[in-house]
């Protein structure tokens, strides 16, 4: 099997992070890994990797102008990465065309696409019909953009979305994050299997959570920062806690970046991280006293949402705090403190009643999820999904 993929390998982590402007994906990143593991974990041979590193464009957000081409390993697995120059549309056509000549050049005809991204769908649409394509669509192309965007660039989005659509009628199966993606994917008659997420159980098991003093409380926020993920209504939601021993720690960067900067100035037991390497991230949630995603359930891209931070939230023991978002599937119910409805108010008294619960009490609901997690959705029970429907 071929992957192609758009990583990085963790050991460049922070050498990718000191070039970009604007941060780079550890969701993403860690959901294409944990995949590839799951794979080779069932799998007699390991998948080989068509790799393009998800940074942005010289030299506004990232500052290479020339990426290489590179070879590397990766337990066994052959990975080449695709290089070119940094620049619009050079860089996507350049990575159309290395993409086709190395699956044209490749003897394996099944093919893992993660995510619809232009360049590789136009490349297997000029495949034959020997080669079977699947794609891994954790978000629709219709609403990547969520944070704030020129005009301009919601323009080029839907003519890019058009190509997209168009390229995928070559799709011969997908691997969907919720049931209802199905439709406006126009999935059709074609298989599908819902893989909502992706757990690495040995995630934490190297990290140290340092040592918090016990009266603090910490509420803790990793990810994309933009207004329609609720960030605004966290901010005002903690505004409302009187209580000193409360912290709000927030990582991550978006549009939200300058009020979230300003209510750290107001308020001393706010504290802005923004962008950092994955294990200061594991770090951070195994000190906190609990994890909260503020994405309310009130959005139509909600029904195709299943945060990638929710299993990372539940992996790391702690409770996980968040709305019921139309596209999480009943399994969890048991395993998360839903906020009951979209108010501010509602937020802040679901944090303030887990927060107060006893240490042994949030101990408890926090293994109770990670336990769930590591049995039912590990990377080997996971990819076994995709692979009952391809062989």
């Amino acid at each position: 099997m071929i992957f192609l993929g758009c990583l990085f390998e963790r050991e460049r982590e922070n050498e990718y992070l000191k070039k970009s402007k604007c941060g780079i994906s550890n969701a993403v990143n860690g959901y294409q890994w944990n995949l590839i593991d799951g794979l080779n974990a069932n799998l007699e041979k390991p998948v080989s990797i068509i790799n393009v590193l998800p940074v942005g464009i010289w030299k506004k957000q990232y500052s290479d102008l020339v990426l290489e081409d590179r070879h590397w390993t990766y337990n066994g697995a052959d990975c080449f990465e695709i290089g070119g120059v940094n620049l619009p549309l050079i860089k996507q056509h350049q990575r159309y065309r290395k993409t086709l000549r190395l699956l044209k050049q490749s003897q394996d005809k099944k093919i893992l696409i993660y995510s619809p991204y232009l360049p590789f769908l136009k490349a297997i649409r000029k495949l034959d019909k020997s080669y079977h394509v699947t794609l891994v669509v954790t978000d629709l192309p219709e609403f990547y953009d969520l944070g704030k965007v020129s005009p301009l660039r919601r323009f080029l989005r839907k003519i890019n979305n058009r190509s997209v659509y168009k390229c995928m009628e070559r799709v011969n199966s997908f691997v969907l994050l919720t049931e209802q993606m199905k439709e406006p994917l126009r999935v059709g008659d074609r298989p599908y299997t819902i893989v909502e997420g992706i757990c690495n159980p040995h995630l934490f098991d190297s990290i140290e959570a340092p040592d918090t003093p016990a009266k603090e409380k910490i509420i803790l926020y990793t990810g994309t920062l933009h207004e329609k993920f609720g960030i605004g209504n966290l901010l005002n939601a903690f505004a409302g806690i009187d209580n000193p021993d409360y912290r709000l720690w927030i990582c991550g960067g978006g549009d939200m970046k300058e009020k979230i900067e300003q209510a750290a100035e107001n308020d001393p037991r706010i504290r802005f991280f923004g962008y950092v390497p994955k294990n200061t991230i594991c770090e951070m949630q195994l000190q906190a006293t609990v994890l909260v995603n503020p994405r309310p359930n009130n959005e139509a891209y909600t029904k195709y949402s299943f945060p990638s931070k929710t299993m990372e939230y539940m992996l790391s023991g702690k409770p996980v705090i968040m709305y019921k978002l139309d596209g999480i599937p009943d399994e969890y119910d048991d395993y998360l403190c839903y906020v009951p409805d979209d108010s501010v108010s509602s937020l802040r008294e679901t944090i303030v009643s887990v927060c107060d619960l006893s240490e042994e009490k949030r101990n408890h609901i926090g293994e109770n999820a990670r336990s769930f997690l590591i049995q039912k959705k590990n990377t080997r029970v996971q990819a076994k999904e995709i692979l009952r429907m391809l062989f």
